[in-house]
Order: structure tokens, then sequence, then C-alpha cells
């Protein structure tokens, strides 16, 4: 079988396919001579003519194709268009009046107002007469069942009667209303002299008895030299204090250290939430020899002490 094989693969074998073997080579090495000679010849030299773009063919369909569409009222079932929605106050030949509101009639006496500049947060304090109540409100607030408001301006109140449906309005009184002028229906400013008041230390002051005595008994105008409302607490809206608006200047406020927007909160630790709690404590303090006046100012609570002589 070796010898076999051997002599399959003989010399002789080799020669008899050699020259097939060499002209296969031969050529394919002649044709790529070839192509690379005459490859420049074959590219392009110039771009292609350029042909113009197959014009499109818009199909147009029928008017008839989209009757179902515009016989259609897409909000609304039936097919018919309703008027156009128009307030009740809106006349057919022209815009809506705008509703003027009248002086008010009800038992109401405005007192004062703290005018926000988020109006949910302003504050009018108003006095039912019918009730014989001071309370303070906020807008969108009744009115013990008399009327609701609408808006708070500095020294008017606008509000909607629950009996007529109407807007009407309130406003300050001028008796109610701090003068600078001096004119000559204004009471006469209590004014004491320099020595009636001493300032002995930080919030710390003295007074004579009489000279205390002498304020209490004018009531009436003391408390026409400033203006106060009560103040409520944010979070839960109760009154826990009352808040000093302004006050003439040269006045028994200014020379016990009061100043303009300060709460006085309570006195001798007693608090002080309501007209009639300040009476009582108003009253109390003629025989007392010494005051603690708690007051809030910028946010924080300070002692004001005054010891009476």
């Amino acid at each position: 079988m070796k010898d076999s094989i051997l002599k399959k693969f003989s010399p002789d074998t080799f020669a008899k396919w050699y020259p097939y073997v060499l002209a296969t080579f031969v050529g394919y090495a002649l044709s790529d001579l070839v192509i690379l000679s005459i490859r420049p010849s074959m590219l392009p030299t110039k771009a292609p003519p350029h042909k113009p773009p197959a014009p499109i063919t818009q199909v147009q369909e029928p008017r008839g194709s989209y009757n179902s569409i515009i016989s259609r009222n897409i909000f609304n079932w039936d097919g018919t268009i309703k008027d156009p929605l128009q307030s009740k106050d809106k006349d057919k030949n022209g815009p809506a009046k705008e509703e003027i509101p009248i002086l008010s009639q009800l038992p109401l006496t405005l007192i004062g107002t703290i005018v926000h500049s988020d109006a949910k947060k302003s504050v009018a304090t108003i006095e039912v007469k019918s009730k014989n109540l001071v309370m303070s409100f906020r807008n969108n607030t009744e009115i013990e069942g008399l009327a609701t408001i609408t808006k708070i301006e500095r020294g008017l109140v606008v509000f909607r009667n629950l009996n007529t449906n109407g807007l009407e309005y309130i406003e300050t009184q001028s008796k109610n209303k701090i003068s600078f002028k001096g004119s000559a229906a204004a009471p006469t400013p209590i004014r004491e002299e320099p020595s009636e008041v001493q300032k002995v230390g930080e919030n710390q002051f003295q007074l004579k008895r009489s000279d205390l005595l002498k304020y209490t008994n004018n009531l009436a105008g003391l408390l026409q030299q400033a203006r106060s409302v009560p103040n409520r607490n944010p979070k839960t809206g109760e009154v826990d204090g009352f808040r000093i608006l302004d006050f003439q200047p040269g006045t028994i406020f200014e020379k016990l250290g009061i100043q303009r927007n300060d709460v006085i909160k309570g006195v001798n630790g007693e608090p002080v939430d309501s007209p009639a709690k300040a009476m009582e404590l108003y009253n109390a303090l003629k025989s007392s020899d010494k005051v603690n006046l708690t007051i809030e100012r910028h946010g924080k609570n300070e002692t004001m002490e005054y010891q009476i002589k």
C-alpha cells in the first residue's frame, strides 16, 4: 500500500500538472495588471445629467366626502349651536354693568381696618349696634347674619347685604380718624410734663400715682388719642391682644415707650383677649403699685415695667 501512495504522488505526477498551475497563475496576474491599467478610463469624469423630480400629483377629494364632518356638531349631540353664555347682569346690547356699592343702612359702624398685601389677611373691626358687639372680621366672612364682607380697604369695607343681595359699604367716621392738624372740634390732647414719666432702664419707667389717676379719670380723651384694633392669632383665629395702630405725638402712649404696631397681649400676667377683660384690668390698675405690660414687637414678646409711686 505504501508503494501505491508513493507512486500516486511521484515527481512525474507534479510534472504533469505543473504547466496548468503556472498558466493559471500567469493568467490571473495578467488580468489584474490589465484591470489596473484600464480602471482610470472606466471611472466617470463628470456628474450625471440632472433629472427633474417627478411631479407630485395631488388627489383632491370631492366636497361631498366631508359632508359627515360638516353636518356634525362635536359640541352638541343634537347638532344645534347654543347661544354664548352671558352673565345675568349683562345687557344683550352691551357689556355687563359693574355693580356699584351704596352706603349701607345696616346697624354697623366701622371702627378701623388693617389692610394686608394679601387680601385674605386684611382685618376690619366693626361694631354691631343691634347686638352691642365689637368684633374683627376678614374677607369673605359673615357679619352676624347681616352681610358678607367682599373687600377691605383703608377706612372702607364693602359687603353684600344678605337681605337685599346688593353691594353696600361702610367707612370710618370722621370723629374716629386721627387728625394731626389740631382742628377746633378735635379734643384737646392730654399732655404730661416731661417729669411725669421717667425712664430708669431698658423698658423700665416710673410715674406718680397722681399722674396715673389724671389719665385714667379722663378715659374718653385718652382713647381719642390712639387707634387700636383686636389682634387675632393667625393659626387659631382667636383674639390674643390689641394692636396699637397709631397715636398722636407727645401723648402718654409715647412717654410710656409704646410704639406703633405694638400688640398689647397682657397686663400683670393676665391676657387681654377681649374688650371686657381690658376694662376689668384697666379698673384694677388704679390701685396697683407695679404694672408689667406684655407686648409683642416685631414678632417678639417684651415686658414693659412701670413703677407707680
